[in-house]
């Protein structure tokens, strides 16, 4: 690598590394927002809080890479030639296909370690994160012991304990259940207990009432006191049993070669679909910054500036990337499309490519012409 290669390297690492931050940050807030639900309603720790947010990042970098990768490349690039740097390296002989080989390094680098992401890490945080949200729905001291707080385990029963005096045991219990409009059941004892054996988990509740209300208009009331009742909690548990793997689980090997028969009522394309994206999403990382270099290179200097150049290659990088999603959705439905996924990052290097080569056409034309004229 040369000391050329090197400075320019260097001169896109330092945005590079800061756009990752700042959209990394977006973005991860944004996702998390997802998990806390799930943390605060079930009770847990900020721990469990913390180890979601690193389970994330895998998913947050693929999104971030090939964004920041190519704004920070944009940014280099537009600065050097705002300094006439780039101006200094042409008139020393050096060619636009050139200044795009540690671009292209750049890209590279980045291009492989987002290919890890896509095809393990990705998946292996996405399978230990739904893991870990399974097995905490299935978490039944935590959805009940939480003394002070109305808890909801699941849809249409609400439940709330007073204190917890000693582990398992509760003071001061309420629950309502009215997943059946038929049998509305509202449940209140002085003490309370969980039982966590066969044949299922039970809260055993002493010295309280039953209040059941039905019929069509709910006008039916029967009220039942008892000394001790057992309600049952083992439907609360099924969370935390086997659960069949989504496709952003799943590994590049099980992605490409599952069948029409095992892929089920998600539909073989669901799985191509994640596959390829694993394989074709890393390609955008060396696409749109060779793009992104190509359109602000290929107009040649220009004293006003290249904001508008800027505003183009921004626009073509969103135009590549929404276009390889609309075709990642078109293979969802229709599986035997999934070639089409390679062709915007493709299609993107080519016209980088033929841009900095017409550059490059040009500004040896026009060297010869003033070599010409000296002579």
């Amino acid at each position: 690598m040369s000391r050329l290669d090197r400075y320019i390297i260097a001169q896109i690492i330092g945005p590079f590394l800061f756009f990752v931050l700042v959209f990394a940050g977006v973005i991860w807030l944004a996702m998390s927002l997802r998990v806390i639900d799930t943390v605060v309603t079930s009770g847990q720790s900020a721990l469990l809080f913390a180890e979601f947010i690193g389970l994330l990042a895998p998913k947050v970098l693929v999104i971030v890479l090939p964004v920041a990768a190519f704004a920070g490349t944009l940014y280099a690039i537009n600065r050097l030639y705002s300094d006439s740097e780039v101006v200094v390296m042409f008139a020393s002989g050096v060619s636009a296909v050139r200044l795009l080989w540690p671009v292209a390094l750049f890209a590279l680098v980045v291009m492989l370690l987002t290919g890890a992401l896509t095809t393990y890490l990705a998946p292996t945080a996405q399978r230990a994160m739904l893991d870990r949200i399974t097995e905490i729905r299935g978490d039944i001291a935590a959805a009940f012991l939480r003394p002070g707080a109305f808890v909801t385990p699941e849809a249409g029963v609400t439940v709330y304990m007073r204190e917890m005096p000693r582990p398992g045991e509760m003071l001061g219990i309420f629950v309502h259940d009215e997943r059946d409009p038929d049998g509305i059941v509202t449940y209140t004892a002085e003490r309370a207990v969980l039982l966590d054996n066969a044949p299922g988990p039970r809260l055993v509740m002493f010295d309280g009432v039953a209040q059941t209300t039905g019929g069509p208009e709910g006008e039916a009331l029967s009220i039942l006191r008892f000394e001790q009742l057992g309600y049952d909690l083992s439907r609360f548990n099924e969370g935390g049993g086997q659960r069949s793997r989504k496709p952003s689980e799943l590994y590049l090997p099980e992605l490409l070669s599952i069948n029409a028969e095992d892929a089920g009522r998600r539909g073989l394309g669901d799985y191509r679909a994640e596959g390829h994206e694993a394989l074709s999403a890393p390609l955008y990382v060396l696409a749109l910054p060779l793009l992104g270099v190509a359109i602000v290179i290929a107009g040649g200097f220009k004293r006003q500036g290249f904001g508008k150049r800027i505003l183009v290659a921004v626009a073509a990088a969103v135009a590549l990337r929404l276009a390889g999603l609309g075709i990642k959705s078109a293979v969802s439905g229709v599986a035997a499309l999934w070639p089409l996924m390679y062709v915007p990052p493709v299609l993107g290097i080519v016209i980088a490519i033929w841009l900095i080569s017409a550059s490059g056409r040009r500004l040896g034309q026009r060297m010869g012409a003033v070599r010409a004229a000296q002579g």
